[in-house]
């Protein structure tokens, strides 16, 4: 056995002050879908480099996107928080899914996440969303999103049933996450900007984590001349403004600026 003692003599004791390291400003806990591709870089695309770190596990979610299947996510969701960077700081914690938001409900996914995460606020992608369209005085708007009919009645009554006013409405219909993924973003430009130029509308809302909104928001914007909010985009905002960064962050929509 090799004596430590003289092993540790030959190692010279370098220097160091710690900083406060990759999040030194806002740590982000991501809980994401098992089968969603798009909401990490997505979020990574929208947050800034300067000490703003997203660290994420998986939640077990099934292909095929139903009510069903959204709401049984609820009872994995204190689990799979815990394992976020147990012996570490987390400023934040995001659940990555907006309509499995709608179907659990906000309430709900606060208290699981809290049961692993006590005291540390928590957001989803439309709390975020309806937070920001607040923000930015818009209560008509024109709704985007990808999901099935069952789906999108859960949508439509939850936000109708938050004060907003659903002028038109349109949905790319497709089964889950696998599908949703590869909705091109080319596509939720031409449907958004069809959606949001309706005259009654004051924004448009893109809704869907696993959708591929970043490189087309500010064109939607600059096409229609409205806000465009999405899941992802009012979620790396809440999280930001809820860690306490407070810096705009163009090119991505008006929201990232308030």
């Amino acid at each position: 056995m090799p004596d430590t003692s003289v092993l540790a003599s030959k190692w010279q004791h370098m220097a160091c002050t710690l900083d406060g390291g990759p999040a030194a400003n806002v740590a982000v806990g991501l809980i994401t879908l098992s089968n969603d591709t798009v909401i990490e870089p997505e979020l990574y695309t929208f947050l800034p480099r300067d000490g703003v770190a997203v660290y994420s596990s998986r939640i077990p979610m099934s292909p095929t996107v139903s009510v069903a299947a959204l709401k049984d996510m609820q009872r994995n969701l204190s689990r799979v928080a815990a394992e976020i960077l147990p012996d570490d700081k987390i400023d934040v914690m995001a659940f990555g899914c907006t309509s499995g938001s709608m179907a659990i409900g906000p309430d709900n996914v606060i208290s699981e996440v809290q049961k692993s995460k006590p005291g540390i606020p928590v957001t989803n992608p439309v709390s975020a969303s309806l937070k920001g369209l607040r923000a930015l005085g818009i209560k008509r708007i024109a709704l985007l999103t990808p999901y099935p009919d069952a789906v999108n009645v859960i949508v439509e009554n939850y936000v109708g049933g938050q004060g907003f006013d659903i002028v038109v409405r349109g949905s790319f219909k497709q089964n889950g996450d696998p599908q949703i993924t590869r909705v091109p973003p080319e596509a939720i430009y031409e449907a958004g900007v069809a959606l949001g130029k309706h005259k009654d509308a004051q924004a448009l809302f893109i809704s869907c984590t696993a959708l591929r909104c970043s490189p087309v928001i500010q064109r939607i914007e600059d096409a229609i001349g409205k806000p465009v909010v999405t899941s992802n985009q009012a979620l790396a905002w809440d999280c930001l403004r809820l860690g306490g960064y407070k810096k705009a962050v163009p090119g991505y929509g008006k929201l990232m600026t308030i």
